[in-house]
């Protein structure tokens, strides 16, 4: 039953990601700067540099959602017994999630972000070694 739900789970997580980061370059500048306002507004520690939050915010999106990416998948090839090889399968989307990027109105590829997204990778590596 849990290979099931983390199954359910990583799929989702998936495809929510992968819609965050296809959209078109207004969409996800106008997403994120929002976002960066509420969290502004609401948490006072993170101060009222709405531009310099929203940077930050972008940068660690890629370390964040690749890390969540790769725990789920971590889990479910556990959980169903597996080949953790199978992990694989995250630092590949790393490369290739940037290089479909061109194909997108207003966005471009980036090493850089290519690299955030093998940072987060890794650190769901150690989280799914580590349970």
């Amino acid at each position: 039953m849990a290979f099931y739900v983390f199954l359910t789970l990583t799929i989702m997580w998936f495809i929510f990601m992968t819609y965050l980061s296809h959209q078109n370059g207004e969409h996800t500048g106008r997403t994120s700067r929002k976002l960066a306002e509420e969290l502004s507004e609401h948490i006072c520690f993170l101060g009222a540099d709405i531009n310099g939050l929203n940077g930050k915010l972008r940068r660690f999106a890629h370390i964040i959602v690749f890390a969540v990416l790769t725990v789920l998948l971590g889990l479910t090839l556990q959980f169903g017994e597996l080949s953790m090889w199978w992990l694989i399968i995250v630092p590949v989307w790393s490369y290739v999630d940037e290089a479909t990027k061109p194909l997108i109105q207003g966005r471009h590829f980036s090493w850089f972000d290519v690299g955030q997204n093998l940072i987060g990778t890794v650190i769901g590596a150690v989280v799914v070694w580590i349970l």
